[in-house]
């Protein structure tokens, strides 16, 4: 059974998506990285995310009513039980989408992405019989790490970020996706668990 929204959240409607989330061991080595990041480029116009909230979004599902959570709750886990574990590959650091104008600063996806890559299409179906239609851009999985707020500064964070393209940081085993509200507050985004999908062990 889902939980409860928080007291904080609207008890109509809530924000929610799905993601699946990296081991600890990928988050300790991701971990330097990012603090020499953030301290090198103090004044880049990005809003980091903290480690607390770290995790690959395999589907955003918008404002929904409290009352279909239930439904997707149930529907991601039956996926998931069809579904294998499989592990990802963090590496590399680079600004996302890699253009003049890139929105976030993200970690990439090696080995696993087909099998991530799978795993989303059948859930965009899934979520498609539920009235939540697939997202019109393609989908790329990579590890929100910052979000852009502007271009002051940023110059010198791209080309560090260029220079960190191959960085490995690990393999992280995925056996669960999670159905997650999120609140927007004023320091930043609070996430909590709804529902968890397992993968099938193998």
């Amino acid at each position: 059974m889902p939980l409860r929204p928080s007291h904080s959240a609207s008890h109509e409607r809530v924000r929610a998506f799905i993601a699946v989330e990296l081991d600890d061991d990928v988050k300790r080595a991701l971990r330097p990285a990012m603090a020499k990041l953030q301290e090198r480029h103090a004044r880049a116009d990005v809003r980091w995310v903290p480690e607390s909230n770290w995790h690959l979004t395999v589907k955003f599902l918008g404002d929904v009513p409290w009352l279909e959570i239930g439904r997707i709750g149930t529907a991601l886990q039956e996926l998931a039980a069809e579904t294998p574990a499989f592990e990802l590959e963090v590496k590399g650091l680079g600004a996302f989408p890699p253009d003049r104008s890139p929105r976030i600063v993200a970690a990439g996806i090696g080995r696993g992405a087909e099998e991530l890559a799978a795993f989303h299409a059948r859930l965009e179906a899934r979520m498609a019989a539920l009235g939540y239609p697939p997202e019109n851009r393609g989908f790329k999985a990579h590890l929100t790490l910052g979000r852009v707020r502007g271009r002051r500064g940023n110059e010198m964070l791209w080309e560090n970020l260029a220079a960190r393209g191959a960085q490995a940081f690990g393999e992280s085993p995925v056996e669960k996706a999670v159905l997650y509200q999120s609140e927007l507050e004023s320091r930043g985004a609070r996430y909590t668990a709804l529902a968890t999908g397992r993968f099938k062990l193998v």
